[in-house]
């Protein structure tokens, strides 16, 4: 898997990012990846993908995320999209707690307390499994009915988390497909 953290600029994520071949299209990574960056959140009706949000007609946006984009090339099954957009929240939970945050995942989001710091979507195309996380830099521009956090209430630079983390979830993401390569099967 590919990582590619994106600092010079800012890329505004509106959901179009969860399209296959969205790191090739842009940035010319071809395959397995992981691309970071930073940048306002406001997905589009259009674009949604979680049908509960849509039926309830939330709005998802925020003025300043990290954002990460997952993109696997591997037996596009939404159960494994899930499952692997759930341990890629619960490293994401660990890599926090190391630097002194309680936090608590709930399903695919994280909390701190009761308040909101993360958002996240795990979908699959025709050739790929693809994932979104969003993690709130600031709480600023967040829906009123959302009690929400950001890294910087936490005390935590977002540029160093967002080196950090997405080379942790890259490892994480290739300790999985190497362990599911070493086994062998049973009769």
């Amino acid at each position: 898997m590919e990582l590619l953290v994106i600092k010079d600029r800012k890329i505004n994520y509106d959901g179009s990012a969860i399209r296959s071949h969205w790191a090739y299209r842009n940035f010319g990574v071809l395959g397995d990846s992981l691309v970071v960056f930073r940048g306002r959140c406001e997905v589009k009706v259009e674009e949604m993908v979680d049908i509960e949000d849509l039926r309830q007609r939330k709005e998802i946006k925020s003025d300043d995320m990290v954002h990460y984009i997952v993109e696997v090339f591997w037996h596009p099954d939404v159960l494994l999209a899930s499952a692997l957009q759930k341990l890629f929240i619960a490293r994401l939970c660990e890599l926090l707690s190391e630097r002194g945050v309680k936090v608590e995942r709930k399903g695919d989001d994280i909390y701190v307390g009761d308040r909101k710091l993360s958002i996240s979507i795990a979908t699959i195309s025709p050739v790929s499994i693809k994932i979104h996380i969003g993690i709130n830099v600031t709480s600023r521009g967040v829906p009123q009915d959302v009690k929400a956090i950001g890294l910087q209430e936490l005390g935590i630079d977002p540029e160093e988390f967002m080196e950090e983390s997405g080379r942790v979830l890259v490892e994480e993401f290739l300790k999985v497909r190497k362990d599911s390569m070493k086994v062998r099967w049973v009769s």
